[in-house]
């Protein structure tokens, strides 16, 4: 648990230079494990809010049929929608990245996208607790974030040799 709010408090200080290189030396499944649990821990208040607040169908079910429910379609597309977003602002730096000419491959700019939707991801919790409207105007800046984190954090790596 240490080193998970370690990784979050270094995440809350990119585009640092010592701080992109440092979360870059990390395997690649600590960012999947560490979004994933970003979006653990985000999802339990939506969890009991949604409970509390659901009418229809969803209504009707008793609490371990509703945390079957919300464990088994809602968590999974929601965790596919922020790996879709991610993967999605990996794929724009990356093509900046090779106008730019630098160094870099896809999987290094998806784990920094991934370090870097901390805020992000944290945000959209909160918001989507306070309304769905300025949940939808969250995501959007998040993207813009996203995509400004990465090209700071592009310009901190050197250009390509030519051949």
């Amino acid at each position: 648990m240490k080193h998970f709010f370690n990784r979050v408090w270094l995440c809350m200080q990119l585009p640092k230079k010592q701080v992109v290189f440092r979360l870059n030396r990390e395997r690649i499944g600590v960012p999947f494990l560490y979004v994933g649990l970003l979006i653990a821990f985000v999802c339990i208040p939506l969890f009991v809010q949604t409970f509390i607040q659901s009418d229809g169908v969803i209504a009707d079910l008793i609490l371990p049929m509703f945390a079957v429910y919300f464990l088994f379609i809602y968590f999974p597309i929601f965790a596919l929608s922020v790996f879709s977003l991610i993967a999605a602002v990996a794929a724009i730096a990356l093509t900046v990245a090779k106008l730019a000419d630098r160094k870099l491959t896809y999987l290094m700019l998806y784990k920094i996208a991934a370090f870097a939707a901390t805020i992000p991801i944290i945000g959209y919790g909160v918001s989507l607790l306070i309304s769905e409207e300025f949940a939808m105007i969250w995501i959007w800046a998040s993207f813009l974030y996203l995509v400004a984190v990465l090209i700071r954090v592009i310009f901190h790596y050197p250009k390509a040799r030519k051949k």
